[in-house]
């Protein structure tokens, strides 16, 4: 089997989008996006990740149009790595690179948060089939808008 690269999120975006072209010509959007942890720390307070999201081409746009700070989504793509100089040292930071990206209602982490095996160090065969049930539900849901699924993302330059 090839190296796997996917990554499934569901969360909301913490501000607007801002959208960014290259040199070449091709265009982004870019934006971060808050993914609450399924526990809270011992004093009560949730736990989440902070992650910036690259959306290109045609995937981009509709990230633009439809995307405000708050929106609730479902983002599948891959995990890459940058670095880039800052006050003299190289910094280093993950991005998502999104590939699919629909408005979601919280139902997906809605389920998820009522799996608790989530909650553990590993994962049994038997919870990461049912995580991927999730994921094709709320893929296939029939609300899905129609704009989606004619986006076909191509790789970024």
């Amino acid at each position: 089997m090839a190296d796997l690269n996917f990554v499934a999120l569901t969360g909301f975006s913490t501000r607007e989008p801002a959208l960014r072209q290259k040199s070449s010509g091709q265009v982004k959007a870019e934006f971060s996006f808050e993914v609450d942890r399924p526990f809270l720390r011992a004093n009560g307070e949730p736990v989440s990740d902070l992650f910036l999201v690259d959306a290109w081409q045609e995937l981009g746009e509709w990230v633009m149009e439809n995307v405000t700070s708050g929106t609730k989504l479902m983002i599948v793509g891959t995990l890459n790595k940058e670095s880039y100089n800052s006050h003299g040292a190289r910094e280093h930071m993950t991005i998502v690179k999104a590939k699919y990206i629909r408005k979601t209602s919280g139902i997906v982490a809605d389920k998820a948060n009522d799996m608790a095996g989530l909650r553990g160090d590993t994962w049994t065969e038997e919870l990461l089939l049912t995580a991927c049930d999730m994921i094709h539900d709320a893929i296939s849901d029939s609300e899905a808008p129609a704009s989606l699924d004619t986006v076909e993302v191509g790789d970024e330059a």
